[in-house]
Order: structure tokens, then sequence, then C-alpha cells
């Protein structure tokens, strides 16, 4: 029998029991995205987290002068969601779009904090989402104060290969805030090397 995905990504860095894995499944529901739609938008509280089946998430900020500021890209098998908005139930900072037509499994706060209390698997899962949400943030911080634009553009295509092919270089270049010439010229760079 063919592992569901939601279940086989978990198990990749927590036990889940097949009770936890049942009961972790059905507070989920399937929903298709067309390319575009907003998932999430800013000023808004953050209820649902997104786990994607299919297609690509987009999420920004607004800086005070109205730019967009792209903090994540997310692709299948990962899940999205604003964390502190979501966890402290207060407006977000950020937006949430769908990249490309996109199916995700979705789950609000009401029932994934029945299914925490129910399931100690589902608990120790959640937390080690938090502690990586928290890490990834610290190493994109770190890497966006430390590292040269064409550092941080060879860790992005090292952590997520399929980004060239699915996300428009502007996109890209606006993650590593950079101007999309720039991009043009590291990319040329990085092919004669």
């Amino acid at each position: 029998m063919m592992m569901h995905p939601l279940i086989e990504t978990i198990q990749k860095t927590s036990e889940f029991s097949p009770e936890a894995a049942d009961l972790f499944l059905s507070i989920f529901e399937e929903k298709e995205y067309k390319k575009n739609t907003i998932l999430l938008e800013s000023g808004k509280v953050s209820h649902e987290v997104f786990f994607i089946l299919k297609g690509a998430l987009r999420q920004f900020y607004i800086d005070e002068n109205g730019n967009e500021k792209i903090c994540n890209f997310s692709f299948e098998n990962e899940f999205l969601t604003d964390l502190e908005s979501f966890s402290r139930q207060i407006p977000s900072h950020s937006t949430i779009i769908a990249q490309e037509d996109c199916i995700c499994l979705v789950t609000n706060c009401v029932k994934l904090v029945e299914a925490i209390k129910k399931s100690d698997d589902i608990a120790k899962f959640f937390s080690v989402v938090v502690e990586n949400v928290a890490a990834d943030s610290i190493r994109r911080t770190k890497s966006l104060l430390s590292f040269s634009p064409e550092k941080q553009f060879l860790e992005l295509i090292q952590d997520k290969p399929q980004i060239l092919q699915r996300i428009p270089q502007r996109y890209i270049a606006q993650y590593l805030g950079i101007a999309p010439e720039s991009l043009s010229r590291i990319r040329k760079r990085l092919a004669k090397s």
C-alpha cells in the first residue's frame, strides 16, 4: 500500500503511529487553488496551515515603500503558513499566494490544537515543525546578512533545485534582494565556471 505523501513527509523527521497518522490525516481537507489565488492576506489572521501536494506557493511582505519582499517559496511536500500569526492568532504581516495552480491539504488552528491534545506523536511532530521553521528563518537571516548574492543563490538552488524551472527570474532576484540583471550576471558567471 502506498503511504500518503503527508505521512511520508512526517516520517522523515518524526515517529508516527498508525493511529496518529489516521488522526492527523482526518484534520486535513484537500483544496485546489488557481495560480495567483491569495491564500493568506497581509493584515488578516492566519487560521490555516497548507501542505502542498502539487504546485508552488510564494510568501511575501510589502515594505514601507510598497515593494514586495519575498521571504519564501514552497513546493510539493512542504508546509506553509505565517507561523507567528497562526500560533499567536494575530494579524499576519505576510501574504501567501499560489505561484502555480496548487492542490493543498489544509487544516485550521482549532483542529490542529485538538489533534495535538489527543496525540503525543502529533504534538512532537508539531514542535519539530516549529523548530525547523525557526532554524530556517535564522539560516535565511544569516545568509542575507553574511553571504554575497552569488553564495545565497547557490544555497537556494541547492535547497530547492526545481526553483529555476518553476519560478520566474524576477521573483528569485527579489528573494535574493537584487535586480534581475544582477541575477542574470550571476547565472552567466556560474555557467562559465
